[in-house]
């Protein structure tokens, strides 16, 4: 088995594509607001922006999720310059790697990870 896709429900799906496309630099392969859903591809995994679904899939919540990044400084300089909200500064943790969370424009919080610290 391996994981497909990770759903992220929003509030608006046009500051959300704004947020993922321009802050986050993803490169949209389909949809549309008007279509309610955007889809991004990364390297292993589809994410799939949607409509929140009152009292159901909710915006504003931890996903459960981590995004391993190759230098977590550098990513994190980046993107705090394009005015996205941590929670803190990268972080040593007990597993050996690093980690900080984002703040999306729902409020929705995942993980940035960097695994290997020789990079």
């Amino acid at each position: 088995m391996k994981i497909n896709t990770m759903r992220i429900q929003c509030r608006c799906l046009i500051e959300s594509e704004k947020f993922y496309t321009e802050k986050l630099g993803l490169n949209k392969e389909f949809g549309s607001p008007e279509e309610g859903f955007i889809g991004y591809q990364l390297e292993n995994v589809q994410v799939l922006l949607e409509g929140e679904e009152s009292g159901e899939f909710e915006a504003g919540r931890f996903l459960g999720f981590s995004l391993e990044v190759k230098n977590i400084h550098c990513f994190y300089e980046t993107l705090t310059a394009r005015d996205v909200e941590f929670t803190g500064p990268p972080e040593k943790q007990l597993w050996g790697g690093l980690m900080t969370h984002i703040v999306d424009c729902n409020k929705n919080s995942f993980s940035i990870v960097q695994v290997d610290l020789a990079e």
